[in-house]
Parts: structure tokens; sequence; C-alpha cells
């Protein structure tokens, strides 16, 4: 027994006897056995209990299936994806290191998505809804404001205003159904700012402060309002449930129908949309505009204004384009300009500080962004490159609202940028005068509004590399400015549709594009989505009979803008023929032009003349 123990020890394998098992490792081997029969026969219970189920349930059996080839097909969609973005992305490196010419990211398409037809006849969109945030301090409205209030009627499928003040004399009940009065109290813009501010800076064992030396600036300085511009998103978020996108605003405008200048294909796919005057083209300005800037709702745009140094978190620099060494912030800002003012009051003296704008740095800050997807469309007309008169038709009575100018006019900007400005004859102009069209300024509208938003301008070839520099906007710090190079020929040709400065641009995963467009317009007439009078304004602000009474929301009405004030036109058929349902061929009333013009002289001269 000694000798065969010994054996199966150390020397058993040597002499070919199979050594002797631990009693462990038996047990071991019989569990494993066991384990393995059992999975087995699990296996095979669970493959005749799924086959004899599907026989019964044939339709079981063919959602498998579908469901099965659904998960091969979204496999293979994957792959597809990332097939294009490794794609995309050599691409992208060889055109970054002049490899050879590769294709620049799409731009947003016209025709995105599928919406539901029946959704035409619905009064708002059934997709997306915009709101456009006013921000209105002072005890006065402006006077044009009722005209401004009876012109966002005509956007009411898509857009709502959102226009926040503290208990201003406002007549809630002559607003239209898509516009807003929000009441913050006496004070409370202040105290919403300072309140909201602290949180999204980080600092709330600052509100107090900020609350205070904001309540003093907006009631010292109302205009101060326009530095939190970018901000208007993340301040006011709780009044956006329900909203896909936001934008800031001003009053100083007339809206026509934004449902036909914003496209589906933008909605979805830009972060941020923004409509210039046409300086884009003109004068190289790339910038976020403080009529539109509209953004998508998202985590992307929140909170880039965080960028800017002062609007940032104390003794940050802002992390971004608008930082400065680390020692200012929002609070430093306010407090700089709170001991500034105090001084110039005690020593009898007038104070205005300087007030940041969205044009500045938050401009700066989107387009270093590389993440963005930013679009400057040429869609506005401005008073300082329109015609000498503006027509604006309000919505009513089935009427489609439009802000329009006659094409020809003089001043009508052609050389100065407008929205897609068709050539203007002039006395070297080799078109004949037969050949003009007329400028109707009641033209039919476009149609009423679609689901499927297709917008009124449409691409004309491929995006185009763009070349930016900093010299422009000289009103802007040099540190934020953003300039394309517009001293190439394509600046100054026309398109095919004989339109100037019809070109668009830009901002794609980091680089700069410019892109030609053509824009629908009635023959012989601009429009544009807004009509900024900042020039005008100045004008309308006087006391006098320059400005006409607006009728009762849902009642069709036209005027005509002048840098004089607004008149009313004479709707009227034209010998009574109809253009469509709910359209008709209107005529401009001469008689009652003259009048107006005779009475405006006479009130001018009036006082030098007898009786």
């Amino acid at each position: 027994g000694i000798q065969r123990g010994g054996m199966g020890g150390r020397h058993a394998g040597l002499l070919g006897v199979e050594p002797a098992r631990p009693r462990r490792a038996l047990l071991s081997d019989t569990w494993l056995r066991v384990l393995v029969v059992g999975l087995g026969c699990a296996w095979l219970c669970t493959s005749l209990w799924l086959a004899w189920s599907l026989r019964r349930d044939p339709a079981g059996a063919a959602s498998l299936r579908r469901s099965h080839e659904m998960t091969e097909l979204s496999n293979e969609v994957l792959i597809l994806r990332r097939q294009l973005a490794s794609m995309v992305s050599d691409a992208d490196e060889a055109a970054a290191s002049g490899a050879g010419g590769t294709e620049p990211p799409p731009p947003p398409t016209d025709a995105l998505g599928h919406a539901d037809p029946a959704a035409d006849t619905a009064s708002r969109h059934p997709e997306f809804r915009l709101a456009m945030i006013v921000p209105w301090l002072g005890a006065e409205l402006p006077r044009w404001f009722d005209l401004f209030v009876a012109s966002c009627a005509g956007s009411a499928y898509l857009v709502d205003w959102l226009i926040f003040h503290e208990d201003a004399p406002i007549d809630v009940a002559a607003a239209p159904a898509n516009v807003r009065y929000i009441s913050l109290g006496p004070h409370g813009m202040g105290a919403h700012f300072g309140v909201q501010l602290a949180r999204l800076t980080g600092e709330p064992n600052q509100t107090h402060t900020l609350v205070r030396l904001l309540q003093h600036a907006f009631a010292t300085w109302p205009y101060a309002i326009v530095e939190y511009k970018p901000t208007y998103g993340d301040v006011f978020r709780d009044y956006l449930d329900g909203y896909t996108h936001w934008s800031y605003t001003d009053l100083d405008l007339v809206a026509g129908d934004l449902t036909a200048f914003v496209s589906r294909a933008e909605l979805v796919e830009l972060d941020i949309l923004t409509f210039t005057f046409g300086d884009a083209v003109t004068h190289g300005r790339l910038y976020l505009r403080g009529q539109f800037a509209m953004h998508r709702l998202s985590a992307a745009t929140s909170r880039l204004w965080l960028a800017c140094e002062f609007l940032s978190a104390s003794g940050g620099s802002g992390g971004g384009a608008g930082g400065g060494g680390g020692s200012g912030g929002l609070l430093h800002e306010l407090r700089i300009k709170h001991a500034r003012a105090t001084r110039a009051q005690q020593r009898g003296e007038a104070f205005r500080p300087h007030f940041n704008s969205a044009e500045g740095c938050y401009s700066r800050v989107v387009a270093t962004s590389p993440t963005l997807r930013v679009k400057y469309a040429n869609r506005m007309i401005a008073d300082f490159t329109s015609a000498p008169q503006v027509y604006v038709l309000l919505s009513g009575g089935g009427r489609r609202a439009a802000v329009r100018m006659c094409a020809g006019s003089e001043g009508d900007g052609t050389a100065g940028g407008l929205v897609g400005s068709p050539m203007r004859p002039t006395a070297s102009s080799s078109a004949p005068a037969s050949q003009r069209a007329a400028c109707d300024p009641f033209a039919p509208p476009p149609p009423p509004p679609r689901a499927s938003l297709l917008g009124n301008q449409r691409p004309v070839g491929a995006l185009i590399p763009l070349v930016t520099h900093t010299n422009c906007s000289e009103w802007v710090e040099p540190r934020y400015r953003v300039c394309a190079d517009v001293s190439g020929a394509w600046a100054s040709e026309l398109g095919a549709d004989g339109a100037a400065n019809g070109w668009n641009f830009f901002y794609l995963a980091g680089r700069w594009y410019r892109q030609r467009f053509t824009a629908s317009h009635p023959a012989g007439l601009i429009e544009g989505a807004l009509f900024h009078f900042q020039v005008w304004k100045r004008a309308y602000k006087r006391q006098g009979p320059q400005l006409a009474p607006i009728p009762p929301p849902g009642e069709s009405a036209a005027f005509v803008l002048t840098k004089e004030g607004y008149r009313p036109l004479a709707l009227r058929p034209a010998g009574g023929s109809s253009t469509g349902a709910g359209t008709g061929a209107y005529e401009y009333d001469e008689a009652l032009a003259s009048i107006d013009a005779r009475l405006k002289a006479i009130e001018r001269d009036g006082d030098h003349q007898p009786g």
C-alpha cells in the first residue's frame, strides 16, 4: 500500500500508470456534466416550445421575422452611417491639407421629411413653434406699437410673440391670439433677470446683489436690456414649454408672414438661423441680427452666452471669444457701471454707459463654435436700404400678410443690399420699359402656409468655401468681428434670375461657405420677412398726425410706411376682378394719397399761412 501510494505520487506518470484523482476533482467533473446536460435540455425545450407557438400563431411568426429584418436593416444603416462619417472625416482632412476638391457639408435641404397633408388646414403648425421674445422696459409703449402688434398676427401659424413688461399700459383685449403679454410687475424685470442669471452663472449667493444692480440699470437705462438678448432663451426658459425654437427680437419693426420665409429643413437641421439685410454681401458683415436670430431650443444652443466675459460668472474669463483675462464677469460689469453713474450724478453730469450687443461677443462665440450649424439668410428689409415707401398688408378677411416694396424705386438699395433685389432699371439698362414689371403693392401674397414649410428661397449650385477676415462692422470691437471677404467679382454678379446680392452664408462644422439662392417675389416687388425702421423711428417718436390708427385684430388693412410716418391705403378690388379664393387684386387709391399729401403740406406750413 505504501509502495503503490508512492508511485501514485511523483513516479506514477513515468511508469504509464494513471494516478489516483482526488475526491474533490471527481465531484467537480460530475457537476460540470450535469450543468451541460441541463443547459442542453433547456435549449431543446425552448426551441420546441417556440416552434410549437409559431405554428399556432402565424401572425406572431411574421412579426418576429419582420423584427429580425428591421434589426438587420438598422444594423446596416448604422454601419453605413459610420462609413459615411469616416468618409466625411477623411474628406475634411484631405481638404484641409489641400489634397484635392471635396464636397462641403450639405446645407439644409428644401423639402425634408413628410408632414401630414391634413395638417395644412390647421391654424397652428403641428410640429414646430417659434417664440419671439421681447422684454419691454418703460411706462409708455412706442407710438407705433399698435402697428407692430397687428403685424404679428400674420405669422400665427408658426410664431408666438412673448412680450414681457412691468405693468405697461397694454390693451390685452386688442391683441391677436398669438401675442402673449406677461407682466412681471413693478421692477420685476430686474428681479427676474437677477434671480435667473445668478442661478445660470452658478452664483446663487449673489442673487440679491444682481437683482439690485439690474433693477437700477433697467430703471436708469432701459436700453441696457439689449445686452442680455443672448440670455433670453435661458432666462425665460420657464415660459418656453411647448416651443421648439426661440428668437430675440425688437419692437421697431413690422412683420410679414414669417411662415413664408422659414423652411421646414431649416427648422430641423439648423441650430441657429438669422436674417440679414443683404449687407453680408455688400459689406461682409456676418453677425447675428437683433431682429431675428432663431435658436433651436436644445442643449447645443443653451448657455452659449456664458462664453462672453460681461455675462459670465464673476472672476471668470468667459471661456470663449469674450474672455478677457479672468477678472471680469457679469457682477463686475454691473458694479463698474453703477459706480460710474453714481460719480456722474454727484458731479451733475450726464452718463450713458457702453452697452454690449449681440452683434459683438455673442456673434463671435457662435461663429467659433465648430459643433453648430448656422445660416445667415438674406430675408429682411431695413429703412437704410429700402425704397422710399414700404407697404404693409395686415392679415384678415382671408388675406395673407406681407411686407413689400417696389423693386424699381430709387433708393431701393440694389447696390446697398436687399432681399434678392432684382436688377433695378437705370438709364443704362437695356430693358425696354414695356418689359419692366409694374409695381402693384396689392399683388396676391404667398399662398396659405403648409405644414411642409417650403420657404421662399431655393438654393442655386453647391456650397462654395468662403474666406473671412475682421475688417468690417466698425462699431463692433475688433476682437469680435467676423467678416466675409466680398472683394471678389462674385459679390457683384447678378444671378440667373437677374437678382443682385442673392447669396446666403453658412457656418457648418467650423467652416464658412456661401451659396447662391433665388427668391420668389411677386413681379415688380421685393418682399421681406420683417421691415426694420431703425432710422425712420426717430420721426415716428415725435408727436404729430403721422401715424394712422390700426383696425381691430382680424380686420384686413394696408399701410404705406415712409420716413415721415405711415398712413392707410384703401383696399378696393381693381375692376372687381379676383385672382382666386380669398385673394384679390387691389389698386392704390391715388386720390386718397393726393389728399393726404395736401393735408400734410397744409399742416407743415400752417404756422406761416394767414388764417
